[in-house]
C-alpha cells in the first residue's frame, strides 16, 4: 500500500474501496503520518449487489443523465470536469475514435 499512498498529495485522502484478499492491509504508518494522508475506507458491494441495483434501475426507469460526446471533444469535457460544469456524465461515443 505504501507506494500508493507516496501518490497521495499532503492532506489528502486515500481511500480503499472493498476489502482486501482475507481481509488484510497492511499499511506503513510512518509513511501516512508524514505525508499526513488521510486514510478511509468504502464497501461498495460485489458484482451480487451491483446487478441488484441495475435490475432495480432497469425495473423502474431509472436511467442514468448523460452527454455522449465525440472522441475529439475529450480535451472540452474534460475542462468542464475540472471547472466544475459539467452537467452529466460524458460518454464517449466509441465510433469517433
Amino acid at each position: 500500500m505504501s507506494p500508493y499512498i507516496d501518490c497521495v498529495k499532503p492532506y489528502g485522502s486515500f481511500t480503499q474501496v472493498g476489502q482486501p484478499i482475507n481481509g488484510q492491509l497492511e499499511i506503513n504508518n510512518f509513511n501516512m503520518i508524514f505525508n499526513r494522508v488521510n486514510f478511509n475506507g468504502s464497501l461498495i458491494g460485489g458484482i451480487p449487489k451491483t446487478q441488484e441495483v441495475m435490475d432495480y434501475c432497469a425495473k423502474n426507469k431509472i436511467y442514468p443523465q448523460i452527454e455522449i460526446i465525440k472522441a475529439k471533444e475529450i480535451n472540452t469535457a474534460w475542462d468542464k470536469v475540472v471547472n466544475k460544469e459539467a452537467r452529466y456524465r460524458y460518454v464517449i461515443d466509441a465510433t469517433t475514435i
